[in-house]
């Protein structure tokens, strides 16, 4: 069987923004049509830019053997294969992506909110105006809050402890950060927070949850901030702070202001490879990384448990507000 991606003979279509750009959708399929609709209507509001995504339920899908994800890419093309036996494709150049998914994959709505379009921003990303930063990403006393730091440093924690204290929650692990007329804004997809299995110690709503095992292979909890209580939800803000999250063995809770060469040089150096035919792509997010250096930043060395290292963040911030109002 050949399927022929043509927007002409894919009847159902709409758009919808997120993370601050606009999809332009086709497909065959009245359950993606629904998914979608779960996704803010762009009347009225301003999109960075925008793509196109053709999606293709196809039920021969169903024959193929299951497989792990992965991805392998060529130059400006990449190709993922998804559980449940789905498979996409994206143009970075061409800004487009093109996928068929088994019907498993098409009538959950999971898959599509919190694995296929958080992967497409994640591919997509810069290409489309917002670039992703691997930070987690909160809303506090009017101003944007990033907690940087490398992999197991204990952001999503921290970023869960946040929460707890009254931080309006946008993301735990990536901020997509474009620029606007009124500066920087940080956009959030708003999908599960991955606690590993020892966080339950702080969080004990963890202990009606099973751990699963997550797209990289780790075992994890889910905890999905739009269904719990304890989260006040925000889609976006400007980034006004920046911490880099660092564990150190004795000491307590020291904020130690950085330069900004430091700011600079972590997010450089922590960015996704992108290929040499995207000039104008690399170009954008020199100068996202370039601006945001400019925010207040501080290394943040903690030998606290993440209740009190979000407590001692909290007062810093609400005292560093004070100071420069």
């Amino acid at each position: 069987m050949t399927l022929t991606f043509n927007r002409q003979t894919l009847p159902f279509r709409t758009d919808f923004l997120i993370a601050g750009t606009q999809c332009l959708l086709a497909t065959n399929s009245h359950e993606i049509l629904q998914a979608a609709a779960h996704w803010r209507s762009p009347a009225n509001h301003a999109a960075v830019s925008s793509f196109e995504m053709e999606v293709i339920v196809d039920p021969d899908m169903d024959g193929n053997s299951e497989q792990p994800a992965h991805f392998r890419g060529n130059r400006h093309l990449v190709f993922g294969i998804l559980p449940p036996r789905s498979f996409v494709a994206y143009d970075l150049l061409r800004r487009r992506v093109h996928a068929v998914l088994s019907p498993a994959a098409a009538s959950d709505r999971s898959f599509w909110n919190k694995l296929l379009l958080p992967i497409t921003i994640g591919v997509l990303g810069t290409t489309i105006g917002v670039v992703p930063l691997h930070c987690a990403c909160l809303h506090r006393h009017g101003n944007g809050v990033l907690v940087a730091g490398v992999s197991g440093a204990g952001k999503s924690t921290l970023a869960t402890a946040l929460a707890h204290r009254g931080f309006a929650f946008i993301s735990d692990d990536w901020a997509y950060v474009s620029k606007t007329n009124s500066g920087l804004l940080a956009h959030g997809l708003s999908f599960p927070i991955k606690l590993l299995p020892d966080a339950e110690r702080f969080f004990p709503e963890l202990r009606a949850l099973t751990p699963k095992s997550t797209l990289n292979g780790e075992v994890a909890y889910e905890l999905d901030p739009t269904q719990s209580s304890a989260f006040d939800l925000k889609m976006s803000t400007h980034p006004r702070n920046i911490f880099f999250l660092e564990r150190v063995s004795a000491g307590g809770c020291r904020m130690i202001p950085c330069r900004a060469e430091f700011v600079r040089d972590f997010f450089e150096q922590n960015a996704e490879r992108l290929p040499d035919e995207l000039p104008e792509a690399k170009a954008l997010r020199s100068n996202v990384i370039q601006l945001l250096s400019a925010c207040r930043s501080w290394i943040l060395r903690t030998s606290e448990n993440p209740q009190r290292t979000a407590a001692a963040l909290d007062a810093f911030l609400l005292e560093v507000n004070r100071a420069t109002a």
